[in-house]
């Protein structure tokens, strides 16, 4: 089973037991409301059941969602009936396709560091001239305390784990550096700057979640 397999698999089962079912949206939802234009329409990358989605779009925004989990679009179809969605990756949208807005919050850092990458670039090439791309991603400096292995580590600040046991157990996930994420949206001018948001894990074992979050805009 490849890894895109194994990930659809553990978000569907996820998913099915009651991920996010009662979750608040993230904190960045508020973010994103104050820099986008109103009624602005887009594209969340990695929607889920809606835990962002519902709000972004009850803010005004004009966003469309798209997820591989099947699960997780009729959750979304329950708790949001007529919100639009396509089952799938970004790679399923219309090719060529632009948008205002592209939004993407913790799903950039699904897979190795290639996969996760090339995510990313798929993501900001999606951006129409003017667009906004905002981002909410894994960081390095996030404490890895789930037994693990390091599959690689770079001088950009970069390193990517499976992960051996715990919630994530099965997953390789992508932890950006600062100057690696830098780079990679070098061209694109900020609205929101990078920033470092931490968090305490409120589940065991103890440790600390860590996240980079920007809004920026490509050019015209």
């Amino acid at each position: 089973m490849d890894a895109h397999r194994i990930a659809v698999t553990f978000w569907d089962d996820a998913y099915a037991e009651g991920m996010y079912a009662d979750a608040e949206p993230d904190a960045f939802v508020a973010r994103i409301l104050e820099a986008a234009p109103p009624g602005a329409s887009g594209v969340e990358i990695g929607c889920g059941n809606g835990r962002n989605l519902i709000p972004l779009r009850r803010g005004g925004l004009d966003l469309l969602g798209v997820d591989p989990s099947r699960i997780a679009l009729e959750q979304l179809a329950l708790r949001a009936p007529g919100v639009p969605s396509v089952h799938g990756t970004q790679d399923d949208l219309p090719a060529g396709r632009r948008y205002e807005l592209v939004v993407g919050i913790q799903v950039h850092q699904h897979g190795t560091r290639a996969a996760a990458r090339d995510m990313l670039r798929g993501s900001l090439e999606r951006v129409a001239p003017g667009g906004l791309f905002a981002l909410r991603t894994a960081s390095a400096a996030t404490e890895a305390v789930e037994a693990h292995e390091v599959l690689d580590e770079h001088a950009d600040g970069g390193r990517t784990f499976r992960y051996l046991e715990g919630f994530k157990a099965g997953l390789v996930v992508h932890y950006y550096g600062r100057t690696e994420l830098e780079a990679m949206l070098a061209g694109f001018e900020p609205v929101l700057p990078l920033r470092a948001e931490y968090s305490p894990r409120l589940d065991p074992p103890a440790g600390r979640w860590a996240h980079w979050e920007t809004i920026v805009r490509r050019p015209r």
